[in-house]
């Protein structure tokens, strides 16, 4: 099933908001086998709109549209797919009922005057369990349609529960099973893994199926989707992979195989083990503590995080010393296993790491650029501190990149236990 995605919105172009619709449905698709082949992001204008959805409609069986179906005067989806498609906008009981229902649940009162119940001629309307508008569908031609209200927790409920259980009654399965496997590397850029570290693995892998390669802060997914007829065959299929790159110049670089984030694994593999574990953030300002705690049952491992963003907390809290800061700095190797220490005692988790840097733009000195980060660790094993330098960018990737720093040294760190 290939699948379009047209994501109407002036807002969306004048930078205002992230189309975070179009970035669930590729990772959606992608995980679920789908054929996401392309995203139309259009200002609310006929003519866009139009240019689109005749593209969309011929190329794709399955056209999604995101937004443009509220009250107000600039949503015009329903106005143009009524145009386009010739089918005028008609009252529909089914509509109605759908938009009446949602309005109780939220103990609200309808007002007509939001066309709500109009739709499209021959178009279905979709419950909507998170808001007031109705989605529609549309069957043409062997091709579906369907316009989604543009608020993502919206976006997703609907194209999960009204329109992907249509779309797979609709068209049919090619038979095959289909899986990729993602092998997950650190410490080692893109161009060194396929040029000096493995050159012939892309060529070793493409014997299973299509490879791809996508770059990372501090690592590179490598992906292989494979095909199979029947679930043997698959993982006979997977376990070639495996043993193909776990064979390879590049195993000393797997930190995984598999699609769990770093924060699942570390969660994961502290759990295997028994470990709590902890931060002291300064540069990240809580973003560590932030990641693990997206992943469901970090409770049962994670204690908590201290930021320590000024040093006087570093020393109060941190209990690190005032020689320590005037001597070595607040973004030193020093300080930062002094934070680790201090942390650990604090928190009395197994294993605690720590993060004190320079995110930008300012805050620079001649030996302490931009980038520049220290991270500390503390266990009953060791406690240390190292100082890591990276090319400047925009302040919040930076921060990003010193957590996964911060996190791939939690890993190294548990694995070691």
């Amino acid at each position: 099933m290939k699948i379009q995605l047209i994501t109407i919105g002036n807002e969306l172009l004048d930078g205002k908001i992230q189309d975070k619709n179009a970035f669930w449905l590729a990772r959606f698709c992608y995980e679920h086998h789908i054929d996401f082949i392309k995203n139309h992001i259009i200002p609310d204008n006929r003519e866009s709109f139009f240019t689109a959805l005749e593209e969309a409609w011929s190329n794709s069986d399955l056209v999604i549209t995101s937004g443009g179906l509220g009250p107000t005067k600039d949503d015009l989806t329903k106005d143009l797919l009524s145009e386009f498609f010739g089918c005028p906008l008609v009252e529909s009981e089914q509509a109605m009922r759908v938009t009446l229902s949602n309005y109780k649940k939220s103990k609200r009162e309808y007002n007509p005057n939001q066309n709500y119940s109009k739709v499209p001629n021959g178009f279905t309307a979709l419950d909507n369990e998170i808001g007031y508008a109705p989605g529609l569908l549309f069957e043409k031609d062997s091709k579906m349609i369907a316009a989604l209200p543009g608020v993502p927790s919206e976006f997703k409920t609907m194209f999960k529960d009204e329109v992907l259980k249509r779309a797979n009654g609709s068209f049919k399965n090619s038979g095959k099973l289909k899986k990729h496997v993602i092998v997950k590397t650190y410490k080692a850029p893109e161009a060194m893994i396929f040029n000096k570290i493995a050159p012939k693995l892309w060529e070793e892998l493409e014997s299973f199926g299509e490879v791809s390669s996508l770059p990372h802060p501090m690592g590179v997914d490598i992906g292989v989707k494979i095909e199979a007829r029947d679930e043997a065959s698959l993982k006979t299929k997977e376990q070639g992979v495996k043993d193909c790159v776990n064979s390879s110049a590049i195993q000393d670089y797997i930190w995984h195989i598999g699609n769990e984030s770093l924060e699942e694994v570390i969660i994961k593999k502290a759990k295997e083990k028994s470990l709590t574990l902890g931060f002291a953030e300064s540069c990240t300002g809580g973003l560590c503590a932030s990641r693990i705690t997206d992943i469901s049952g970090s409770s049962s491992v994670f204690l908590g995080s201290i930021i320590a963003y000024h040093n006087s907390v570093k020393k109060i809290v941190l209990n690190v010393n005032s020689s320590t800061l005037e001597k070595f700095g607040a973004v030193s190797s020093e300080t930062a296993w002094e934070m680790a220490q201090g942390a650990r005692n604090v928190l009395g988790a197994d294993l605690v790491v720590t993060t004190t840097g320079i995110a930008g733009p300012g805050g620079a000195t001649p030996d302490k650029p931009v980038g520049t980060v220290g991270i500390g660790y503390s266990s009953e094993r060791k406690c240390a501190g190292d100082i890591h330098h990276f090319s400047d960018r925009d302040r919040v990737d930076m921060k990003f990149v010193f957590s996964q720093l911060a996190l791939f040294t939690m890993l190294e760190q548990i694995e070691k236990f």
